[in-house]
């Protein structure tokens, strides 16, 4: 399939695969030149020149000479818009397209990889208080403290190699999975890639591995100091209610923490070498609301038990519930911590999604108003270059049954050393039904044919659109040079448009002038409005049947493949949000689980005074069910914050677009409501197993 028609080709040979070489990618079919040229309608032309210098003593020599001659041969014919690059750059170049995309999913990563640091300290902290009596007899038999934390820290280094060995085992077999989804997008919306499994790297390896250990070292090393340095008596006599860490018992450093956050959103984002823009201030605005709400969520522990008591004041099981967070312990504050981080992080995501889901459903309905829309194959991936040519869509636009089209022909062209795409486009004026722009910085003019008129000296009209605008921070009335290969042309921006569809920058003028500019009449694809009562099935069949390599879609199949490809590319999102709320969530249960371990004398007792198993249960499914309500209060205020700031702030700085802010009410009750039940499941099933815990028989 080539553009709108279809060839056959003779298969002279198969290229077999030489294990000394890469492997040779599926989509590969090789030509003559001349034969490609006939075939592609490009007899004149060539697509790029690739210069071999071989190796030896002279290699680099020669290429730095043919380099700067052909830097000096573009600098003294601008009118040549010829790009210069080398291997490395090509790499570059792909990287920087993905540069915005990779830093979100590594910044969500980081994210989900925050809240199993939590579950790393709840697993060490429990470890050492449920054996902090041995640490009490080991020093009454003299065991210097220094000796005993050394010791600590041995054993948590044991545990963080060998979890993170598996971690990085279980990170690589999930990243086999998640690499299709991840091609699918970038494939989608930046370029080619025929990938289909993920690598492990050494350097992604080692530093995954050295986290872990740092992570465990430093969470078994905390309540070790602490357990080492209280006397043994007072431990061996009453126990010790271990209060956690201070950090999450200090609610000043929360209030600091969020006054530093909301600072830190006046910071502009930072503009590497390649013009991306990364939102630092953003990224570490979010990261001080998400301390400062794990520390000021603990705050809720005394009203929520007040509740508890006034709500089931007749209920023993609930008493024995509410007076476990009058001085609750460092697990019941980790097990917040981690909840108002992973809820936090889900549900912002969510915020994210359905409020650009709401933007991108509003710009579709006022974009897309035709009938019909027809593209050549393979129009669906973000680096195909088929097109209509001119004889083809000229026909489909005087077919009887057809009231007007719209056409545009797109040309990635560079601009100040960064790709964006130069769009020539003529718009259908017949139909009341005809394309409508959301405007940001509105032309005096909005009819499309404003955009046909040349200015006295010469520079042609031209609508850019958001990204492009923040990218190079150009504005309506800026002036824009442009290379093409007929020369520079230079546009004067009469108005700023909204785009979702790209985040490298467009420039549209009037295909009047492109198809000068480049000597092309094709176009890249057709939008069809057919005569009222006409039945779209059937001009369909008819096009098809004529033109077979043609892709016919109507109106509604192109609105929900556009919804589509936007769900295809939040799919790891919603991996990695579910992720983090069964690993906060699983970290409830390993809370209390150590909780009751530690309450095994007072579970004794409850059951002495006729406390039945099921009553044990149930209290504990009320403490986690608090523990839950305390987590999912704080990460539902941590989810506002972080939805604001993903869409106002870390959006708008990276891909340049402007969202309408819109919170899924019920993505969040759902979230609450599956967080509330699997956490009383989880804590009913912890407390059915304490209250088969035997007590110690003595002290």
């Amino acid at each position: 399939l080539l553009g709108d028609r279809r060839s056959e080709l003779v298969i002279a040979g198969l290229l077999e695969d030489d294990p000394q070489r890469p492997a040779i990618p599926e989509n590969l079919i090789l030509m003559d030149l001349p034969g490609a040229q006939a075939l592609l309608g490009m007899e004149k032309e060539i697509s790029r020149v690739e210069v071999f210098v071989p190796p030896g003593e002279a290699r680099e020599p020669v290429r730095r000479e043919v380099g700067s001659r052909l830097t000096a041969f573009r600098e003294t014919n601008l009118a040549v818009p010829w790009t210069l690059e080398t291997r490395d750059d090509r790499r570059t170049s792909a990287a920087e397209m993905t540069a915005a995309f990779r830093l979100n999913l590594t910044i969500l990563s980081t994210l989900a990889l925050l809240v199993g640091t939590y579950l790393i300290l709840q697993a060490l902290e429990a470890a050492v208080v449920r054996r902090r009596t041995e640490v009490a007899v080991m020093r009454s038999l003299g065991v210097p403290p220094a000796a005993i934390r050394a010791l600590w820290l041995v054993e948590a280094l044991a545990l963080g190699i060998v979890g993170s060995g598996l971690g990085i085992l279980v990170g690589w077999a999930g990243a086999q999975v998640t690499v299709g989804a991840i091609a699918r997008t970038v494939n989608s919306l930046y370029y080619a890639t025929t990938t289909q499994a993920a690598a492990l790297h050494p350097v992604e390896a080692l530093t995954a591995f050295a986290f872990g250990i740092g992570a465990s070292v430093i969470a078994g090393w905390l309540p070790a100091r602490e357990a080492a340095a209280t006397p043994p008596a007072q431990v061996l006599k009453s126990g010790v209610r271990d209060e956690g860490a201070r950090l999450l018992r200090r609610p000043a450093i929360g209030v600091v923490a969020a006054g530093v956050a909301l600072l830190l959103v006046l910071v502009p984002a930072w503009r590497t070498e390649s013009g991306n823009q990364v939102p630092v201030g953003g990224y570490l605005a979010a990261a001080a609301w998400l301390l400062a709400l794990s520390i000021l969520a603990n705050g809720l522990f005394r009203p929520v038990g007040n509740l508890l008591r006034r709500c089931l004041r007749r209920s023993p099981q609930g008493g024995y519930a509410a007076s476990q967070f009058r001085r609750p312990t460092g697990r019941h504050r980790l097990a917040v911590a981690g909840l108002v981080t992973a809820i936090g992080m889900a549900a912002g995501m969510g915020v994210l999604v359905h409020s650009f889901e709401s933007t991108l459903t509003g710009w579709i309905a006022q974009l897309l108003r035709a009938d019909l829309y027809v593209a050549p194959a393979g129009s669906e991936r973000a680096a195909a270059s088929g097109t209509l040519d001119s004889a083809t869509w000229r026909r489909l636009g005087e077919d009887e049954a057809v009231e007007g089209i719209d056409v545009i022909r797109r040309y990635p062209v560079k601009y100040e050393g960064r790709e964006i795409h130069l769009a020539g486009a003529e718009y259908n004026r017949k139909s009341e039904r005809r394309l409508r722009f959301t405007w940001l910085r509105e032309p005096e003019d909005t009819d499309p044919v404003s955009l046909t008129i040349a200015g006295a000296d010469g520079r042609v009209p031209a609508w850019i659109n958001e990204p492009f605008s923040r990218r190079f921070g150009i504005d309506r009335g800026g002036e824009i040079a442009i290379p093409t290969p007929s020369g520079i042309r230079r546009l004067s921006v009469e108005g700023v448009y909204a785009d979702y569809s790209d985040e490298a920058g467009t420039v549209l003028v009037n295909r009047r002038f492109t198809a000068d500019w480049f000597d092309d009449r094709d176009v890249s694809n057709v939008a069809v409005y057919l005569e009222k009562g006409t039945q779209p099935e059937r001009v369909i069949a008819r096009w098809r049947e004529a033109h077979p390599a043609l892709v016919i879609r109507e109106n509604a199949r192109l609105r929900s493949e556009a919804l589509r490809v936007f769900h295809q590319t939040f799919a790891v999102t919603y991996a990695l949000e579910a992720i983090g709320v069964i690993v906060a969530v699983s970290g409830l249960g390993l809370a209390l689980a150590s909780l009751l371990v530690e309450r095994r004398g007072e579970l004794a007792t409850l059951k002495t005074i006729g406390f039945s198993r099921r009553q044990i249960a149930g209290s504990a499914a009320i403490e986690g069910a608090s523990v839950a309500l305390v987590g999912f209060l704080g990460g539902l205020v941590l989810a506002l914050i972080l939805g604001a700031l993903l869409i106002f702030v870390i959006n708008r700085q990276s891909f340049g677009w402007t969202l309408d802010f819109r919170v899924p009410w019920g993505l969040l009750a759902g979230l609450g409501v599956l967080t509330l039940v699997t956490s009383v499941g989880i804590s009913a099933a912890v407390g059915s197993r304490g209250a088969r815990l035997r007590s110690d028989p003595e002290e």
